[in-house]
């Protein structure tokens, strides 16, 4: 079964954690933000997602809620899906 973020990513943020990113321009509640394929200076592809996931997997997010290593598997299982939807 294919990952994907409306189903699969976005239930496991909270209301706050959307609410707190949004204004640092990190659009956690926006499938078409987190699945765009454009890359960055870091990142050769889909660089919000991957940027996102490497706060994550640092801890960095969201604030007070480090997730398990269960939600991050399924996140990068995400990514290796294809970014879906």
């Amino acid at each position: 079964m294919t990952t994907s973020y409306g189903t699969d990513i976005l239930p496991m943020f909270r209301p706050g954690d959307i609410g707190c990113m949004t204004p640092k321009d990190v659009h956690l509640g926006d499938a078409a933000w987190m699945c765009d394929p454009l890359a960055n200076d870091d990142f050769a592809d889909h660089a919000n997602a991957r940027r996102v996931f490497a706060a994550l997997s640092s801890g960095f997010m969201p604030p007070g809620h480090k997730w398990s290593q269960d939600q991050l598997d399924i996140y990068s299982s995400w990514m290796t899906d294809g970014f879906q939807t």
